[in-house]
């Protein structure tokens, strides 16, 4: 996989982890201790957010402030399966009272332009005129550096030169990740916090076509727009991990609507038995979409003081290895229902994973919240409709 910018030159990988509170391992070849990992999964997303801190050797942890943002981070448990991957966002390092915060890497803005209205000056009042859309801009010494991270900018009432100008400050300002600080007499030794996000944040970019009209299936809209990523190489250009969904939607599109919240409205229209699929990032930086199970994927019981889950086929998970988009059955709560009701959904028992959490740092180390899927939304979604109320 190629290096997402200058500041990534080393992929840090994560291996062999304990997980344990204080349990250490090593990043690369640079001897620290990671400590008090924590790791969130989002069935829209893939990987999302995750935080580890260091606590070492002086010298390292300047490395880490210096150069470390933006860096790839992979993590394995013993057996070398990954269990997270994504890139440091921002970095805290806390020195005797001082806390300096580098980034986040995610706010960067160094390809802009604008959408905005004119104001007509020549009638009384001045009116606001028709949206108009500026010239795109480029930082391309940040781009250099760090990759290219669009924006648009938003604003009303403004005249063309005033518009344009806006845009170059924005861009001036925001070409480089922040340098945030404050300070408080303490006697605390260093540390460093290192705050990282999954690969689908860098999805930020705006996606358009206008070569043709027709129609396309969503499965080859979604290559269409992952193949418009202005940072080839930060994404996997493997797809065989999305499933075929021949359901058609419009071709055309011109509307600036970024490349996250396209694959967003993709995958929540689901396919033509209005099946519901999930879609995100995953090890090797490989997209997957594919329809959520129909099966029930993990059993626990409530009153297991081990917290202990278990596969379908009996087999003890590892907490931190629970994914979303997957049913959960709680064997042992309203014992009286019998057998698994055959629509999950209407089974209180059973839980949709929606989003994984898994902190070092708490006793049971995982938690996991569920939800349901409206065929309604899904099929408004089809059919373009944005604000449906019921």
């Amino acid at each position: 996989m190629a290096n997402p910018s200058l500041h990534s030159s080393v992929e840090f990988t994560i291996s062999y982890f304990d997980l344990l509170p204080k349990g250490g391992t090593w990043l690369g070849d640079l001897e620290i201790a990671a400590q008090n990992w924590r790791h969130g999964i989002s069935a829209f997303g893939g990987y999302s957010e995750a935080s580890f801190e260091l606590s070492d050797h002086e010298e390292d942890m300047e490395d880490w402030i210096m150069n470390g943002l933006f860096r790839p981070i992979i993590v394995k448990d013993n057996y070398l399966a990954t269990i997270w991957e994504g890139y440091v966002d921002s970095i805290t390092i806390n020195q005797a009272g001082l806390s300096v915060t580098h980034g986040p890497v995610s706010q960067i803005a160094n390809r802009i332009f604008a959408i905005y209205s004119g104001v007509d000056t020549s009638v009384y009042p001045p009116q606001i005129g028709v949206r108009k859309r500026t010239p795109t801009q480029n930082n391309l010494v940040s781009q250099a550096a760090w990759g290219i991270w669009p924006l648009i900018l938003s604003l009303a009432g403004v005249s063309d030169a005033n518009s344009d100008q806006l845009v170059s400050m924005y861009l001036g300002e925001h070409g480089h990740p922040e340098i945030n600080s404050n300070f408080s007499f303490s006697g605390e030794e260093i540390s460093l916090t290192i705050n990282c996000l999954g690969w689908f944040t860098t999805l930020k970019y705006p996606y358009n076509y206008t070569t043709n009209s027709g129609t396309v299936a969503i499965s080859t809209r979604m290559i269409q727009v992952l193949n418009a990523n202005p940072n080839p190489g930060w994404i996997s250009s493997d797809y065989t991990k999305i499933t075929t969904n021949a359901t058609a939607v419009p071709q055309f599109e011109n509307d600036d609507q970024l490349a996250m919240e396209h694959l967003r409205g993709l995958t929540a229209m689901g396919d033509a038995a209005l099946q519901r699929y999930i879609l995100g990032i995953y090890e090797d930086r490989k997209i997957k979409y594919a329809p959520v199970s129909t099966q029930i994927d993990y059993t626990l019981e409530l009153r297991d003081p081990k917290r202990q889950v278990f596969d379908s086929s009996g087999s003890l998970v590892a907490p931190w290895k629970i994914q979303p988009g997957q049913w959960v059955f709680f064997s042992d709560f309203i014992p009286s229902l019998g057998s698994p009701f055959q629509d999950f959904h209407l089974d209180p028992r059973m839980l949709r994973v929606e989003t994984v959490e898994f902190d070092m740092r708490t006793p049971y180390a995982v938690q996991f919240t569920g939800g349901v899927a409206s065929k309604y939304e899904q099929r408004s979604a089809r059919l373009g409709l944005r604000g449906a109320e019921v």
